[in-house]
């Protein structure tokens, strides 16, 4: 049993996009942003920190919990295992951005967490990895990327923090600034972190940018626009406000 749930194998069926096993963890993450933010702002000062603290302490859990499930079965390397993708990024950051209540850090979780978390989430790489539900692989890949989204309702919600334009120029250049020390790390360990060193080798959108290194230029086009549409709640509801048509509560008034 213990190899069937923490191996490197798995026996059971292959996971498949917008199966059960797909389609009820995405729920799971989407109700508990939900409930997040509607009872958040109803806890007391406790009830606020001992949130804060375990989901701080829960996002710790499954950066190590994943660090030693590949150092168990022989497989960690500089090559694969480093956390500079921007999905495994983003979960120590999390729990450094609940810690520290750092307002620049969740603007970085933001737009990764709704730009490009939702995206792994609905493509997610278990498809290429092989590993299904009850393996320690499946459940770690939801609770990692959800976790992400949990602290970013849980920062709007308790500390009413909320991007900015200026938001998506500052996380434009922090991540390229990132891309480059990970091109580093790329090239000297041979690995391929934010996918910029070559294709990833399970289909993805970027198998329909064109090739290496050429596909970057559309990549970073596509981030952008990503950003973009995720801060659109914003700056509508931003619009509506100047024209009087929205109250400070955020429901719709008259002009």
């Amino acid at each position: 049993m213990r190899s069937a749930l923490f191996g490197l194998y798995f026996d059971g069926p292959p996971f498949t996009l917008f199966s059960l096993a797909h389609l009820l963890p995405l729920a799971a993450i989407v109700l508990i942003c939900a409930l997040i933010g509607l009872f958040t702002p109803r806890l007391g000062s406790t009830g606020l920190e001992r949130l804060r603290w375990g989901l701080a302490l829960f996002a710790c859990a499954n950066w190590i919990g994943w660090d030693l499930w590949q150092l168990a079965n022989g497989i960690w390397s500089l090559t694969y295992s480093l956390p500079l993708h921007l999905c495994t990024f983003s979960v120590p950051l999390s729990a450094l951005m609940l810690a520290t209540r750092n307002y620049r850090l969740y603007e970085v979780l933001y737009f990764w967490g709704f730009a490009g978390g939702t995206q792994a989430l609905i493509t997610p790489d278990l498809t290429a990895s092989g590993f299904n539900f009850p393996h320690f692989v499946y459940w770690i890949f939801w609770t990692s990327h959800g976790v992400v989204l949990w602290a970013v309702v849980f920062a709007a919600a308790a500390w009413r923090y909320r991007p900015t334009w200026g938001s998506i120029g500052r996380v434009a250049i922090f991540t390229a600034l990132f891309a480059l020390v990970v091109a580093l790390v790329n090239w000297l360990t041979g690995g391929n972190y934010l996918f910029i060193a070559r294709t990833p080798e399970f289909p993805s959108l970027i198998d329909h940018l064109g090739p290496w290194p050429w596909y970057i230029v559309p990549l970073v086009m596509l981030s952008l626009l990503a950003f973009l549409l995720v801060y659109l709640p914003y700056a509508l509801s931003d619009w509506l406000r100047t024209r009087n048509l929205l109250t400070p509560s955020g429901r719709l008034g008259q002009e």
